[in-house]
């Protein structure tokens, strides 16, 4: 059983006292009861929201981010392939029931928090849930002038394809003074950006999706090799000392001749895919090019082939080598045969591994100059179609303001997104290091292009049965990667 640190016990007790304050006591001028006995619709005795200009913009915004400004009751429309993108609007729900809410003050303060911001903006909000062929309803509706929402939430792919298809607008289009996205970033984040454009937006959380190498230390422990988290610690956390581990572990316990212990394990894709990203190296270049020629990438590959050619990848020996078999391979680590593995919160059965284990980020590559450690996917965001009746200043305060749900108990934004590392890693020192690596991650475009990447899976198997060296297998993959680029970009 994991214990509660002082800081969490100390932040439970501050949960527990601020529901009791607001169960007994509710402003009035924040939360009329008469709005929440309407759904949130305005009615006779509320106090409307002062209009913006004047005197009022020297006074601090009462508990959002914006001074408020009347929007004339309009209803804002926010479209998906999933249902409501409005980050934490929830106003359709029930309110808050502390008798079966998992966790009652947050959704009280979201659920209040929403209240205000409707009843001091005169808005309304509701959302548009596209089943099928989501981007094709999308396209069609703004290229007719006419799109179905205001705003759309668009996965990473999707946003690419709409940036070059010109049917979304750069959320450099705003002026908006005191935004908090484009300013401190405390509630919000830009969630995409590309060709130095921000396109999407999003709420500040940290990334469950942060990719890790894992470390078997009963193994470490075991062949006597350094401690890769001593190792980090120390800034000793290099491919060198990496490499040194792979060697040290990979071996024959049994004398059959075959080995049954590795440096390494995981799908190889994800292993070179995370290489390199902490070398800097690139997929494709900045002018949708094949880039897996350039310097860093090649010298990425290289070191990638010392693995597979020296067999400290785990495989089984008896099925044979297949950096295909994804089932067989991602999970592979968990038979507790191999020193490091690439790790995900998702893939790691809730912490239930047969060995002691800690995460530290990938080591980062000769040629890495921007501190890059894991390879990111491209993450949504809501985003502004051409077409809307609404200004981008009001879109983006509707939604700062809904997104400020916290007030000044900002840290309950990551308390509760630790909430899942805590419950899958060992110790706290492994929650942080992930959460700090989690704003460490390289994009790249080659990810965004159906199968391209997938060439990796080739490589490597050029790598372990040594049928091209490198160079070779870079320039025999080149052209048909190349047509691939010209059709998805339209060239």
């Amino acid at each position: 059983m994991k214990l509660l640190s002082r800081k969490a016990i100390a932040i439970i007790v501050m949960l527990l006292v601020l529901t009791l304050v607001l169960a007994a006591c509710r402003d009035r001028e924040d939360v009329d009861p008469d709005l929440t006995a309407n759904g949130g619709e305005q009615t006779e005795g509320t106090t409307s929201a002062p209009p913006s200009g004047g005197d009022n913009n020297a006074l601090p915004p009462p508990d959002g981010v914006h001074h408020p400004v009347d929007m004339g009751g309009r209803t804002l429309l926010a479209a998906s392939s999933w249902g409501n993108p409005m980050p934490f609007y929830n106003l359709n729900d029930d309110e808050p029931d502390p008798a079966v809410t998992e966790n009652y003050l947050i959704e009280r303060l979201i659920w209040d928090n929403g209240l205000r911001a409707k009843q001091q903006f005169n808005f309304d909000v509701d959302y548009v849930h596209v089943v099928e062929d989501f981007i094709g309803v999308f396209t069609a509706s703004v290229m007719a002038g006419s799109p179905i929402a205001d705003l759309f939430f668009l996965e990473g792919g999707d946003l690419l394809s709409s940036i070059i298809g010109d049917l979304i607008m750069p959320w450099s289009v705003v002026d908006l003074p005191g935004s908090d996205i484009f300013g401190p970033g405390i509630y919000g984040r830009v969630s995409t950006h590309l060709f130095g454009e921000d396109w999407g937006v999003y709420y500040n959380s940290p990334n469950p999706h942060v990719w890790m190498m894992g470390v078997n230390l009963d193994l470490i422990h075991a062949v006597g090799a350094p401690n890769p988290v001593d190792l980090y610690n120390n800034g000793q956390w290099t491919w060198d000392a990496a490499l040194n581990i792979m060697r040290m572990a990979t071996r024959d316990t049994t004398g059959d001749g075959l080995f049954d212990q590795w440096g390494i394990a995981g799908q190889p894709v994800d292993i070179v895919r995370h290489f390199m990203a902490a070398n800097d190296a690139p997929f494709v270049d900045d002018n949708f090019n094949y880039a897996f020629d350039h310097p860093a990438s090649i010298e990425t590959l290289e070191f990638m082939e010392i693995i597979f050619r020296e067999g400290l990848w785990q495989y089984d020996p008896v099925l044979g080598f297949n950096p295909g078999d994804w089932g067989r391979n991602f999970f592979a680590a968990h038979e507790g045969n191999a020193a490091l593995f690439p790790s995900i919160l998702w893939g790691m059965n809730g912490g239930d591994l047969p060995f002691e284990f800690a995460v530290v980020p990938f080591p980062v590559g000769p040629s890495n100059t921007a501190d890059y450690t894991w390879l990111g996917g491209f993450g949504g965001g809501l985003s502004l179609p051409f077409g809307s009746t609404w200004t981008p200043e009001d879109k983006l305060i509707i939604i700062e303001e809904f997104l400020a749900w916290p007030g000044d108990e900002v840290e309950l934004i990551s308390e509760g997104g630790l909430n899942w590392p805590r419950s899958v890693l060992l110790t706290e020192e492994d929650v942080q290091r992930w959460w700090v690596n989690g704003a460490r991650p390289r994009l790249d475009v080659g990810t965004l292009v159906p199968e391209y990447y997938w060439v990796l899976g080739d490589f490597v198997g050029a790598m372990y049965d040594q049928s091209m060296t490198v160079l070779q297998m870079v320039e025999y993959h080149r052209q048909p990667r190349q047509e691939m680029l010209d059709h998805f970009f339209a060239r």
